[in-house]
């Protein structure tokens, strides 16, 4: 099974069972990140967190702060710079969210030895660090031109 299928196939799954009217998986993503922060944290760092570019995470910080999920405050440090995080209303989703999320992960990984495990946390986080230094254009415009197929 393809990377990108597996993905597909996973987020399927977290999407029908932590399903909340309005959130997208992204948003469900970004949510946790700031959960998981220990301070408030800066869009450029939720977006390196996540992968995204600064513009996606621009518009996503502006639905999730429509919906009344994350505040925004100025830096303390420097009043240029905004901070996010988690309103009161934020946190009592994602309170509800993670539990189902845990769930989910246990069933999905529950025929998954130990060992295999750790094998697989290690590739992720090689294909993470890889992907996350990668010039996407660069590599797909040196990419050979596909050759003819032979139709039967």
């Amino acid at each position: 099974m393809s990377l990108a299928r597996l993905t597909s196939l996973v987020s399927e799954v977290f999407d029908h069972g932590v399903r909340h009217p309005g959130l997208s998986s992204t948003g469900r993503q970004a949510l946790a990140v700031l959960d998981g922060a220990v301070e408030p944290l800066s869009p450029t760092e939720i977006a390196e967190r996540l992968l995204l570019t600064t513009a996606s995470i621009t518009s996503l910080l502006y639905t999730l702060e429509r919906r009344g999920w994350i505040q925004r405050q100025a830096d303390a440090r420097d009043r240029r710079k905004q901070l996010i995080s988690l309103t009161e209303e934020g946190q009592r989703l994602v309170d509800d969210m993670l539990p189902r999320i845990v769930a989910l992960q246990a069933a999905i990984m529950e025929d998954v030895g130990e060992n295999d495990r750790r094998h697989l946390l290690r590739t992720l986080d090689i294909i993470g660090t890889t992907a996350g230094q990668l010039d996407a254009e660069d590599v797909a415009a040196a990419a050979p031109p596909r050759g003819k197929r032979k139709r039967a």
